[in-house]
């Protein structure tokens, strides 16, 4: 037990410093922000910090990709499988549209594409955290359904991208540019559906071919 504690106590004081640096970068941004602060709002030393944390920029690129991971297995967390193609990308749409929308998400999507502007390798740790392996899990599905003969898609991967850009459709933008406040579920729930009705008219196998 003693030694389960041992190796669990490194994890949960890292898994607080990524709460706390997470609070701290999207309320200051991350040019403004300061190990200095992150050590004090934690309650120990910049030294303890370090320990855990080389940089503010190592610290900042662990930050992207928990959330990243956070949002991504929220979204894909139910396998993808079902014959009726509508039904399985309504629902992951859904899940992504939540999960991107609300205000904490459009906060550091906000950051993540200014600092991207001045710092690449930001830009490049979000998309391959993110977007990327959404799209990957999403030509995955798109595999899976083609050799079912639900689906005739030439390029999987593209069609992936293709599906994601409708599902984000212009409602991300607006939250993003806070143009409209946090949409209600219904509001989800009808953008989601029409977005996999839209692609799968596009991609969507006739009936009785395979």
């Amino acid at each position: 037990m003693n030694e389960k504690r041992a190796r669990c106590a490194p994890e949960a004081r890292r898994e607080a410093i990524l709460g706390v640096a997470s609070e701290v970068f999207s309320a200051e941004g991350y040019a403004a922000a300061s190990m200095s602060h992150i050590a004090s709002r934690l309650g120990g030393s910049k030294g303890t910090l370090y320990n855990y944390f080389k940089s503010k920029e190592e610290l900042f690129a662990a930050h992207v990709q928990h959330q990243c991971e956070c949002r991504v297995g929220e979204a894909f967390a139910p396998p993808l499988v079902g014959d009726n193609p509508v039904e399985v990308l309504a629902g992951l749409a859904e899940r992504v549209l939540t999960a991107i929308v609300s205000d904490e998400a459009a906060t550091f999507y906000s950051l993540i594409v200014s600092e991207a502007q001045r710092n690449p390798p930001i830009g490049r740790a979000f998309y391959e955290n993110g977007p990327r392996r959404g799209i990957q899990r999403v030509a995955e599905y798109l595999t899976r359904a083609q050799a079912d003969g639900q689906m005739i898609v030439d390029d999987c991967e593209l069609a992936a991208e293709e599906f994601l850009s409708l599902v984000h459709g212009a409602l991300h933008w607006k939250r993003v540019l806070n143009v409209v406040p946090n949409p209600t579920q219904a509001q989800i729930h009808n953008q989601s559906r029409r977005a996999a009705e839209i692609f799968v008219r596009a991609y969507g196998a006739p009936a009785g071919k395979v």
